[in-house]
């Protein structure tokens, strides 16, 4: 009876032993999920942005030639007009008096190939002689006008190419031309043309990004991160990424930084390897010792 006592408890511990505690489950469901990347060495150059618009340099005022009344208005904002196109019909005041419907009416046409801007009449309104009724761009006119603070200046010459960032995350290549030589007082910037070789139709007064890599900020390769992998403090004077030290713990590792782009990072401090795992999402507001777990699929770069 004593050796069965024994055999029973003995198959009792073993069987535990197998078998996940309800505190372990649950400290398993509160670990936070992540995902991981790894370092990899190359370049970043060092890039500035500056804010820019849409405009047309060259636009035509289209306005009536005698006091008239408006009898026809073949346009409207943002029709695409040709040379030689009609825009609006007149009648003279003394067609009208005439009421005279045989008479043929006074045609207004677009000087160039453009855009309508605007319609500033309506038909039926009486104009006297120089009213503006509408505005067309020429299409091939489309500049961009990139706010240039002074201190940047030397960076956006004549000649010097930069990418021009569009709301939709399209990129051009283009050009810079001529400053338009006025200063804006407030900001202390001057407004500096630049023209894309490959332009789709945009509008004007469209904000985008005008983006200039600065030569020979960089030497040789480097760590690189995702940005996202990096967290710093409100001030952004320290850096540091979370990497695991083994399966399931992660570990708070200081960093500093060099140059970035749009997505990536350089990381100066010689404190990771290439077979780190660093934490790429899921590691905002981890504290060091932090227990974690990692999803099926890991990031990459």
């Amino acid at each position: 009876m004593k050796y069965s006592i024994v055999s029973l408890s003995l198959l009792l511990g073993l069987s535990g032993c197998g078998q996940k505690s309800a505190s372990d489950i649950q400290e398993e469901k509160s670990r936070t999920e992540v995902t991981l990347t790894h370092v990899t060495f190359g370049r970043i150059e060092k890039e500035i942005i500056l804010s820019a618009t849409t405009a047309y340099l060259n636009k035509s005022v289209v306005s009536t030639p005698i006091p008239a009344f408006v009898t026809n208005i073949l346009v409207q904002p943002g029709t695409i007009v040709k040379a030689g196109q009609t825009l609006y019909q007149l009648e003279s005041k003394e067609q009208h008096a005439l009421n005279d419907g045989g008479t043929a009416a006074i045609p207004l046409k677009a000087q160039c190939n453009g855009i309508v801007l605007d319609v500033l009449q309506q038909t039926g309104s009486h104009v006297t002689e120089g009213t503006t009724l509408c505005t067309v761009a020429e299409l091939k006119s489309l500049v961009f006008e990139i706010n240039v603070p002074y201190e940047q200046q030397r960076h956006v010459c004549h000649g010097n190419k930069c990418t021009l960032e569009l709301p939709d995350d399209t990129r051009l290549d283009a050009n810079i031309e001529s400053p338009l030589g006025t200063m804006n007082t407030a900001s202390q910037s001057e407004r500096v043309i630049a023209r894309a070789a490959r332009t789709p139709f945009l509008p004007e007064g469209m904000n985008v990004k005008a983006i200039f890599t600065i030569d020979g900020s960089s030497s040789g390769k480097g760590m690189i991160l995702p940005k996202s992998a990096v967290q710093s403090d409100e001030t952004l004077t320290e850096y540091w990424v979370m990497k695991l030290s083994d399966d399931s713990t992660a570990v708070k590792i200081p960093v500093k930084i060099g140059n970035s782009n749009a997505s990536e990072i350089e990381i100066k401090s010689d404190v990771l390897t290439l077979q780190d795992r660093i934490i790429l999402t899921g590691g905002y507001g981890l504290e060091d010792g932090d227990r974690v777990t990692v999803a099926e699929k890991e990031g990459a770069l």
